[in-house]
């Protein structure tokens, strides 16, 4: 049920904040801030308010209540590497941030502001990534990233801004983009069309987004211990893309020819990209043993 608490996601039109909308609304009163808005989606949620707003360019107008809770999702994701995206990498990381900080830098309502990083900020260090590690991103995204965690617990520790940074696994789920790689197999085996792919011997930390909701969920509930805090949010298990690209080809008896090592791998590839979700678990589960009750895997959900 509904608790009342007010709670605004910034860049939440894409595929991460519909799915959090979805999740959430039950519990929430949900307010969306987005450059450009999904009213098809939107208009399923009525109780959800909706605002078209340049985040970068323009704040949200002073006479919109403050909310509770604020998650950041205002992000540009690319796995590319070309560092003339740097611009509007930080417009879309860092100014969105700034922004934000300003309008609600003297909200006392404000219980807890997430701002969203990247497990690609560890780089390529020995996994499970685990949060007090050094970071070494290895791409414009991931250094960008970087940079506006240590903004966010820069406002925090300077200022008392009631600021986190959460960094995801590998998210999919409903409204994926097929560009993005499980969409994108499944629509290939789906329609009997051959994959051409790296070898895929990569291993990444994958978690269904309704999984990663909950676990949202439980930051927000439990907020006095998130403060100030980087908190890893995924399965905490790594599987292969090649592994999953079998298992989905099993699963829907696809008679597509799968050609590895057609592509290549990216330049200074994350061979093991694997979470260590233990100060999560604590948080969310401070009395379990969470080892023995909760273990999460890739499920097949398509």
């Amino acid at each position: 049920m509904m608790s009342g608490e007010s709670l605004f996601l910034i860049g939440g039109s894409g595929f991460i904040g519909k799915n959090l909308v979805r999740c959430l609304s039950p519990y929430y009163q949900i307010s969306v801030f987005d450059k450009y808005i999904d009213h098809d989606f939107f208009a399923d949620y009525l109780s959800v308010n909706v605002y078209q707003l340049d985040l970068v360019a323009d704040k949200i107008p002073s006479e919109i209540i403050a909310p509770d809770y604020i998650i950041n999702l205002a992000s540009i994701v690319t796995a590319e590497r070309d560092l003339s995206l740097f611009d509007e990498l930080i417009s879309s990381n860092l100014k969105v941030l700034l922004n934000l900080y300003e309008r609600f830098k003297d909200t006392s309502s404000l219980k807890l502001f997430i701002q969203f990083g990247s497990s690609e900020e560890y780089g390529s260090i020995s996994s499970p990534f685990k949060e007090e590690n050094r970071e070494y991103p290895n791409s414009p995204y991931a250094l960008v990233k970087q940079l506006t965690t240590n903004t966010a617990l820069m406002l925090h520790r300077n200022y008392a801004f009631p600021a986190m940074v959460v960094r995801p696994g590998n998210l999919f789920g409903p409204g994926q983009n097929k560009n993005k790689f499980i969409p994108y197999v499944i629509d290939k085996l789906q329609n009997g069309e051959p994959l051409n792919v790296s070898p895929c011997e990569q291993k990444r930390d994958f978690i269904y987004v309704d999984d990663f909701a909950e676990d949202i969920h439980g930051l927000l509930e439990n907020y006095r211990e998130c403060i100030g805090e980087i908190v890893n949010v995924s399965s905490g298990s790594s599987i292969s893309l090649k592994s999953i690209i079998e298992l989905y080809k099993s699963e829907l008896h696809s008679a597509s020819a799968v050609h590895y090592g057609a592509m290549p791998y990216r330049e200074n590839e994350i061979m093991d990209l694997k979470c260590d979700i233990g100060k999560l678990l604590t948080i969310i589960y401070p009395y379990k043993n969470v080892m023995e009750t909760f273990n999460r895997n890739l499920s097949i959900k398509i």
